[in-house]
C-alpha cells in the first residue's frame, strides 16, 4: 500500500510567510530613506571665545564669519606686514666708476697736522720774532713761519726742534752753516730757520714737485693737505724764505691755499700763492709708511 505525504498546505503556508516579511522589510527600507532627518549637534557658539590656540592646532569653525576670521589672524601671524600695496623693488643703479681724479684719503697723522694748523687759524696768531732760550717754541702766539710748521709738528708729536738738531750734530756737513756764519749747532734757535727745515726735510721727509700746474690732472695727489711747502724771494737772501702748510680748502679753480704768516699778513692767514710765489721747497712729513 502506498503512503499518502503530509501536510503540503502547511508548507505552502510558511513560504508565503518568508515571502510577506522581506517585502516587509523592503518597504521599511524605503519609508526610512524617505521620511528619516538627520539631526547635527552644533556646540554652543561662545565655546572657544577668548582661547589662543596655537597655529597649526584644530580649530573648530562654526560661522563663515568665525572662519575669516580665524583664516585672516593666521596668516597676519604667519606672513610679515607690508605695505599697502606690494611693489617689486627697483633694480639697483649701478655705481659709477671711480676716476683718477677721487679725492685722495689722508693718512691719519695728515689729518691731524692740517687740524692742528687750521686751529691756528682761529687762535689769532700774530707775526713777530723773538727768541726763547728756554723752550724754543713761540711761549705767546707771536710767530715767524717756520715757528707755524714748528707748532703744528709739535703737537702733533714731531719735535723738530730736537730732531734737527741733532740731524745737525750728526752730519753738519750737510746743512749751509756759512748762512748763519758759525760752525756748532744751537739747539733752541737753529730748528726756526727756513734753510735749514728746508734741508732737514730733504733728508726725511718725502720729497715732492716743487713747481704747481693748475691744469695738471693729478694735482690732488702731488699737493695734498697737510703737505709743508716753501717759497723763494731773493736767491742771494735765503733768510727771507718763508714756509707754509697746504690747506684742505681752495680757490674757485680747486687750486689748494697755504696757511702761513709774514710780515705783509702780520697774522697767520690762509692764501692763495701758489702759482703766485716761487716755490723752493715742498715735502711730506713724516715720510709715508706706505712708501718705506
Amino acid at each position: 500500500m502506498v503512503q499518502r505525504r503530509r501536510h503540503p498546505k502547511r508548507a505552502r503556508n510558511y513560504t508565503y510567510l518568508i515571502y510577506v516579511v522581506a517585502v516587509f522589510a523592503v518597504l521599511q527600507f524605503f519609508a526610512l530613506r524617505v521620511f528619516h532627518q538627520e539631526q547635527v549637534t552644533r556646540p554652543p557658539g561662545r565655546l572657544f571665545e577668548g582661547q589662543q590656540l596655537p597655529i597649526g592646532e584644530l580649530t573648530l569653525r562654526f560661522t563663515d564669519d568665525r572662519l575669516e576670521e580665524t583664516e585672516r589672524r593666521i596668516i597676519e601671524q604667519q606672513e610679515p606686514e607690508q605695505g599697502p600695496e606690494e611693489q617689486e623693488p627697483a633694480p639697483a643703479e649701478p655705481p659709477e666708476p671711480e676716476t683718477e681724479t677721487t679725492e685722495m684719503e689722508l693718512s691719519d697723522i695728515q689729518k691731524e697736522i692740517v687740524f692742528r694748523a687750521l686751529e691756528m687759524l682761529e687762535e689769532g696768531w700774530v707775526y713777530g720774532y723773538e727768541l726763547f732760550p728756554d723752550s724754543g717754541y713761540p711761549e705767546e702766539k707771536i710767530a715767524i713761519s717756520t715757528d707755524v710748521i714748528a707748532v703744528v709738528l709739535r703737537d702733533c708729536g714731531y719735535d723738530l726742534m730736537e730732531s734737527i738738531y741733532e740731524d745737525m750734530v750728526d752730519h753738519t756737513g750737510s746743512y749751509p752753516m756759512h748762512f748763519i756764519g758759525r760752525d756748532n749747532p744751537v739747539r733752541h734757535i737753529d730748528f726756526r730757520h727756513v734753510f735749514f727745515q728746508q734741508t732737514y726735510f730733504s733728508r726725511h721727509a718725502l720729497v715732492l714737485d716743487d713747481t704747481y700746474d693748475p691744469d695738471y690732472e693729478n694735482n690732488h695727489i702731488q699737493w695734498q693737505a697737510g703737505d709743508l711747502v716753501y717759497f723763494q724771494f731773493d736767491a742771494d737772501r735765503p733768510h727771507q724764505d718763508l714756509g707754509g702748510i697746504v690747506s684742505p680748502n681752495t680757490n674757485d679753480r680747486g687750486d689748494p691755499l697755504v696757511i702761513m704768516i709774514s710780515g705783509d699778513l702780520e697774522q697767520i692767514s690762509e692764501v692763495d700763492v701758489l702759482t703766485e710765489y716761487d716755490i723752493a721747497g715742498h715735502y711730506r712729513y713724516p715720510y709715508p709708511e706706505e712708501m718705506q
